[in-house]
């Protein structure tokens, strides 16, 4: 049983640490006319009327994160509640 819950926990931190690194915004730039693109070189947004702003690529998706913070406090729930069924 110990090894299963090993598992399980090893499972829970690797899936919270993909995440992590999901959250960033990445490469690329935003069109003038607001479609994306991952091209940063000449010619980028050339046919949608140009660069708006390029992305950086350190910055943190709010959204993403918001889904990564849910995700984790619903997988949170979910442990706690069934440890609480079984003692």
């Amino acid at each position: 049983m110990t090894i299963f819950r090993n598992i399980k926990i090893s499972v829970i931190i690797l899936v919270v640490n993909l995440l992590m690194l999901s959250c960033k915004q990445g490469d690329g730039a935003v069109c003038n006319d607001g479609s994306t693109t991952t091209s940063t070189g000449s010619g980028t947004c050339s046919w949608h009327g140009g660069v708006d702003h390029y992305l950086d690529p350190n910055e943190i998706s709010v959204t993403k994160t918001a889904v990564l913070i849910f995700i984790i406090l619903l997988t949170t729930y979910f442990i706690f509640r069934n440890r609480k069924k079984k003692g």
